[in-house]
């Protein structure tokens, strides 16, 4: 199995270093503090209280998708996420799932909190041809990870759970619908008071700039 070849745990970083391209990399010091915060809200909200896997989340999400009769919110962590980007597919299947909870107890093991998002923030897809941060800062907004807005973090912050579905060129009203669901989660969170996040939603055009 995949998790076979990572069973060492010393050879863990290893492996890891040689699927991602550092060289390309934004450090998480170069970008907005408030995308980082932002995406974590979004994507995984207790990412610096719980460990690999968050048991409350996957708790979570089992009733909430019980509830709708359908798959409505999954319990993956950005740790989680993050292994999945390099080194698994989409497929969705039992084994997969175990080797994606197997490889984030191992990433949570040689990385800090703040590392495993600059991986994360570096290697997801933000829609458009866009990997990474750096690349989705500029191809969206035409400016670097440390100089996004508040409207732009959270527009950003909302597209890895659809990237092409709310791609802010190709379809501009469900991105700034996506926006201001993020804004209101991030007020819900109080990353954000609900005078800014008015203030955001009213900042960006229909494109989403």
């Amino acid at each position: 199995s995949l998790w076979g070849r990572f069973m060492d745990i010393y050879g863990f970083p290893e492996h890891l270093e040689q699927r991602i391209h550092r060289d390309r990399f934004v450090p998480i010091s170069k970008i907005s503090p408030f995308m980082c915060k932002s995406i974590v809200a979004v994507e995984d909200h207790r990412f610096y209280e719980h460990g690999a896997i968050d048991l409350v989340g996957i708790g979570r999400a089992m009733y909430i998708n019980y509830a709708a009769g359908h798959t409505v919110e999954g319990g993956s962590t950005i740790a989680q996420q993050t292994v999945k980007n390099v080194f698994l597919s989409n497929e969705r299947t039992a084994s997969r799932k175990a080797d994606e909870m197997l490889l984030a107890i191992q990433l949570e093991r040689h990385y800090t909190k703040d590392q495993i998002l600059e991986i994360y923030l570096n290697t997801i897809y933000f829609g458009h041809g866009a990997w990474g941060i750096g690349e989705a800062s500029r191809t969206y907004f035409g400016v670097e990870p440390s100089a996004l807005t508040t409207a732009q973090c959270a527009m950003l912050a909302g597209l890895p759970q659809a990237p092409d579905a709310y791609d802010p060129l190709n379809h501009p009203e469900e991105a700034s619908a996506r926006r201001n669901t993020v804004l209101a989660i991030l007020t819900a969170r109080d990353v954000l008071s609900p005078a800014d996040a008015l203030a955001a939603a009213g900042k960006l055009s229909s494109a989403g700039k």
